[in-house]
């Protein structure tokens, strides 16, 4: 039975617990309120939660607190004493940032349990998502939802566990130097993942080095005794092992630990290979399509390891596993088309593995590659979307691609071999679903992938069937 949380029990915490842990001082209010749950946005506020007022570089969560007490806050967390709040708690900060941190360590305090984390420039949500469901066979869990992977995000769903979660799964994101390293400072892991090194973030980061520093901090911030799980496929991660105390290597390299042999990808329908542990072997069908899943897959099996799965356990667990939405998600299109929705975020290595699963589909079929923009690459995006562009060249029938760097894409596509009407550029949503239109057939496979940014989610839901 899964057991993942659901947050209905999160345990609360009263001002006086908040008061505490911050070092703060209750100006309005009682001590004995209970706060059920912690907000950053106050939009986002329901009746009995906190509201921390965070300064942000464009907006201070200060200007919102009235908004936040309208919507019911039970308490607020500034940094400057608002006006008018009547009977609501107010909690004085020097640093609501910092207390933040301390809320969150105060938390784990109260509540020890195992933490799984997991970084790298592609992959990290499915990952996530792959470790909470073959551990959820066992334990309950609570995971990360969202993008909650920041230094916001995380207190937040720190503070949503339930007093029954028996081990936490979350995804350390970063755009910057440090960033990890002080997530890792208030929530140490037990488990860190490492998938892989990309230039995701780049933009920010100036190297890919400097990206891979960045997530090292991942290794460096483990508990004393933690486990740090590689990818023995990836130089820059397998050379982490040399600051790690204990580590486990995953992938195909004949030196991991836990890989996988005898590969065999159906294309749409996944894939299926032998699971090798030091726990026993097993066959696994990995309802998730492309041998970067695989990848994502080993990860989350060596994880399993270290709570006492073994091998046919993990296989099991790793059947039974659905993509989490906008992630290599198989939807049927208009006519019988089908769509291959990994719109939720791109990357280079992600948009890579996407090209290739359509590379996959069956002899005879229409394969159309609906290319957005993939941001935060810095200097290196123009070199960056002209290399995405010839690899849709060379495995695509038709590149749609639109954003600031589309006409790259479609330069690129044209030099690798397709036809001047086979690789244009569209302006957005609505003139892709034109193009489209004429396409859809039940031999037509389309991609769809992009940057969040991008919003590409809008032309799966007007290609869909039915829609």
């Amino acid at each position: 039975m899964d057991t993942a949380s659901d947050n209905r029990g999160a345990m609360a915490m009263s001002v006086k617990e908040v008061v505490d842990a911050t070092g703060g001082r209750l100006l309005s209010g009682s001590q004995d309120v209970s706060l059920s749950a912690l907000f950053i946005d106050s939009r986002e506020v329901k009746p009995g939660g906190l509201f921390v007022a965070l300064r942000g570089e464009e907006q201070d969560g200060h200007g919102f607190i009235p908004q936040a007490i309208e919507r019911g806050a039970a308490g607020i967390l500034c940094e400057r004493p608002p006006q008018a709040v009547d009977h609501t708690a107010v909690i004085l900060v020097s640093d609501t940032r910092q207390a933040l941190f301390d809320i969150t360590a105060d938390r784990l305090r109260r509540q020890a349990l195992p933490i799984v984390a997991i970084t790298g420039s592609a992959g990290k949500t499915t990952t996530k998502d792959l470790i909470a469901h073959v551990l959820g066979r066992r334990l309950r869990v609570h995971k990360s939802e969202g993008n909650l992977n920041t230094y916001t995000g995380i207190p937040m769903t720190i503070f949503q566990m339930d007093p029954r979660d028996r081990a936490l799964v979350v995804e350390y994101a970063m755009s910057r130097a440090g960033e990890i390293r002080e997530l890792t400072s208030v929530a140490p892991p037990t488990i860190g993942v490492v998938l892989n090194v990309g230039l995701a973030h780049v933009g920010f980061l100036g190297s890919i080095d400097a990206v891979a520093a960045a997530k090292r901090e991942l290794v460096e911030g483990l508990t004393p005794g933690g486990l740090a799980v590689l990818n023995a496929d990836d130089p820059r991660v397998r050379a982490m092992s040399a600051v790690a105390r204990r580590f486990t290597l995953y992938g195909l390299a004949s030196d991991a630990g836990v890989r996988a042999e005898r590969i065999r990808l159906h294309g749409i329908e996944g894939s299926t290979f032998t699971l090798v542990t030091p726990r026993g072997k097993a066959e696994v069908y990995l309802r998730l399509p492309g041998q970067h899943s695989i990848s994502n897959a080993l990860a989350a099996a060596a994880v399993a390891l270290e709570f006492e799965f073994d091998g046919p356990a993990i296989a099991t667990a790793l059947h039974g596993f659905t993509p989490p939405a906008r992630r290599m998600n198989i939807v049927t299109g208009r006519n019988g088309a089908t769509v291959i929705d990994d719109s939720y975020n791109a990357s280079p290595g992600s948009m890579q593995a996407a090209l290739h699963v359509l590379e996959l589909a069956p002899k005879g079929s229409l394969k159309v590659a609906v290319l957005g923009d993939m941001l935060e690459l810095g200097d290196h995006a123009a070199r960056a979307h002209e290399e995405i562009g010839s690899l849709a060249g060379r495995t695509a029938d038709i590149v749609i691609a639109l954003g600031e760097f589309a006409p790259r894409v479609v330069e690129s596509a044209r030099r690798a071999g397709l036809a001047k009407e086979r690789a244009y550029v569209v302006e957005g949503a609505d003139q892709v679903v034109a193009a489209l239109g004429p396409l859809l057939t039940p031999q037509t496979q389309v991609l769809v992938k992009g940057s969040r940014g991008m919003r590409l989610e809008r032309v799966v839901e007007q290609i869909r069937e039915g829609s």
